[in-house]
């Protein structure tokens, strides 16, 4: 059954940036993409040649399909049909990891192209990272006391209806200080713009200038599976324990469909910040889950 959730959870990926796209186009009254146009537009970039920087080396030439697969495993271990399986014997911090080596592969990919822009967007890409992190182990945190464990499966599952009577403060301001962390590291709006294309603003997308081919396509789809696994763990984090199986699987891909259309609706309303003013508004993601947990250990 889980080898079934991860088969559907890796198909499901591209539908997910398909729907914030079209809730996105919903909101300024044109037709959108449609839901499936990343699937095509994969497709089709691995039906083409590679393209290589004059002066890379193989750094570059394996960063996208080692990130990629960094991702992958990351897919693999989640626990999607709940509790059980391998996702119990991992700690919760080897997944955030997991994420944080495809993200180090990334950058190593840009800088080793030589372009000036790419390697502006990898600095400001590891100064982003660096503050998130911040905000990761604090939430990580507040989870291992609230479940008593610290594996994946432990930690995701240790939400009960009686842990919303008595923590709701806490939750919320969990809640809240992830979704900040979820939009930075999905480099989404207000923090970054995945459609920009002025090069003195990009972040994440100033990374993959020199990127073609199947490269880009391993880098979409790697960036569209990150999306689902952030947005899998911020649902689960809030969802009550429907036990293991298919109802707790349906049940999380659901969320993670309400999640991207909160994301679209995020963004057709709020406009990018300024670059300076990111790494406060995430410094004050990381006060709100340190005050969550004060709230916790204290109430």
């Amino acid at each position: 059954m889980n080898i079934l959730s991860i088969i559907l959870a890796a198909v499901l990926s591209p539908f997910f940036i398909g729907v914030v796209n079209q809730t996105k186009a919903f909101f300024a009254g044109r037709k959108g993409p449609g839901f499936f146009r990343l699937y095509f537009t994969i497709g089709k970039l691995l039906r083409k040649s590679r393209m290589l920087p004059e002066n890379s080396t193989w750094i570059f030439d394996i960063a996208q399909s080692a990130s990629l697969a960094s991702v992958a495993v990351a897919v693999i271990i989640f626990p999607w049909t709940g509790g059980g399986g391998v996702s119990s014997f991992v700690p919760v911090a080897f997944f955030f990891y997991l994420l944080a080596a495809g993200r180090f592969l990334t950058v190593l990919g840009a800088l080793d192209a030589g372009n000036a822009f790419e390697g502006m967007g990898s600095s400001r890409e590891v100064q982003f990272s660096a503050f998130a992190e911040i905000v990761v182990f604090i939430v990580l945190g507040f989870l291992v006391f609230l479940s008593a464990d610290t594996s994946l499966s432990g930690v995701l599952s240790g939400i009960r209806v009686e842990d919303w009577k008595d923590n709701v403060i806490p939750l919320v301001l969990v809640f809240l200080a992830f979704v900040a962390v979820f939009l930075s590291e999905n480099c989404r709006v207000p923090f970054d713009d995945p459609e920009t294309h002025l090069e003195l603003t990009m972040i994440h997308e100033a990374m993959l200038l020199d990127v073609g081919g199947p490269d880009l396509a391993f880098a979409l789809y790697g960036a569209a599976l990150k999306f689902e696994l952030l947005a899998a763990f911020l649902v689960m984090m809030v969802m009550p324990c429907f036990g293991s199986g298919w109802v707790h699987a349906a049940a999380l891909f659901a969320g993670v469909g309400l999640i991207s259309v909160a994301v679209g609706v995020i963004e057709s309303v709020m406009a990018r910040m300024r670059f300076l003013k990111s790494p406060q508004s995430l410094m004050g993601a990381a006060l709100i889950a340190a005050l969550a947990v004060l709230v916790f250990i204290c109430f």
